[in-house]
């Protein structure tokens, strides 16, 4: 995968995000899945962790960001998402820092696309913008699993909302 892969689904969703919110235009969760799994951060392809439950992720993979609140539930319910919000240190030196925010899609209990699409649309800048300016190891080393996972947790809710 190469830095164009990313800023291409990125402008593409930046062009659809109404479209997807009125349901005219299906969004391919496969390609924002396959994004995922290139940048080889989760230890598993994205898809298989939507039905492990909260418990087993928190203990074998996460890095905690996520606010994980029913052992029990399967990741693909899940709330809680982590945005990669801003980059900071220097990208010469390899010292390459995420930082992040809480969403919730789910305000009041009703499912809000527009959040996930934003989300998805908004972390990828960031990411492809890093991953543009280094190496791989250096997102791959330091962005958190949580972040992707959430990525890949919001692909799925769009999907499955316009199903």
């Amino acid at each position: 995968m190469n830095s164009d892969t990313i800023s291409k689904l990125g402008e593409w969703l930046d062009d659809n995000v109404s479209n997807i919110e009125d349901k005219s235009v299906r969004l391919d969760a496969q390609r924002i899945y396959d994004v995922l799994d290139d940048l080889e951060v989760l230890r598993k392809p994205i898809k298989e962790y939507f039905d492990m439950t909260e418990d087993d992720y928190y203990q074998n993979e996460s890095d905690h960001r996520l606010t994980l609140q029913h052992p029990d539930a399967k990741l693909s319910e899940l709330h809680d998402r982590v945005l990669v919000n801003h980059i900071d240190g220097s990208l010469a030196d390899h010292e390459v820092n995420f930082t992040y925010n809480h969403e919730d899609p789910f305000i009041d209990g009703d499912y809000k696309a527009k959040t996930d699409l934003d989300f998805i649309n908004y972390s990828f800048i960031v990411i492809g913008a890093v991953y543009a300016n280094t190496i791989v190891a250096d997102v791959r080393n330091t962005i958190s699993k949580d972040a992707i996972l959430s990525i890949g947790l919001a692909a799925k809710a769009i999907a499955d909302w316009q199903e």
